[in-house]
């Protein structure tokens, strides 16, 4: 009797906590770590067609590593890869990335050295392994959604919020 009792309070209560908005359109107040209003990897590339300059500087999340680079994406989910070692025995870059975390924030510093875009074979059916490619950038391949940005890691700060959220 006194388990159900305990069981079935723990839901009621569980079922009525309220979940704090990050990010409220209504008011347009920011409460959150990456504001909805943020450039997204799409605008860079858009600022990149029209005034040939891609962003260094970006606010995006963490996903993890692969081989030399650890990649972020923002948002929309588009991503962006840094290279931060030279090669896999490059130990002293393994300790420059350790405190990253899968799904934080983070404000990225980079100098951008190339992109990966998929090609299209002659069937019209997008490859599969991305070509990489160095600067300068062709505009009609790095502004395709497909091409992803490969930067040099410089500097990544963890963003965040100076609201307490309860």
């Amino acid at each position: 009797m006194n388990l159900k009792f305990f069981l079935t309070s723990f839901l009621v209560i569980f079922s009525s906590v309220s979940v704090i908005p990050l990010y409220s359109e209504e008011d347009g107040k920011y409460t959150g770590p990456i504001p909805r209003s943020e450039k997204r990897i799409l605008d860079g590339k858009s600022e990149f067609q029209k005034l040939g300059t891609f962003p260094l500087e970006w606010k995006l999340f963490y996903k993890g590593k692969q081989g030399d680079f650890v990649v972020f994406y923002d948002l929309n989910g588009d991503e962006i890869h840094y290279r931060y070692r030279r090669n896999k025995f490059d130990l002293d870059a393994e300790i420059f990335v350790k405190d990253l975390f899968p799904g934080n924030p983070y404000r990225v510093k980079g100098e951008w050295i190339g992109y990966y875009f998929y090609s299209i074979d002659e069937r019209g059916k997008r490859s599969s392994l991305p070509t990489p490619k160095k600067l300068p950038a062709e505009p009609k391949e790095f502004t395709d959604r497909q091409s992803v940005p490969i930067f040099k890691l410089k500097e990544y700060i963890e963003v965040r919020t100076d609201d307490l959220l309860y």
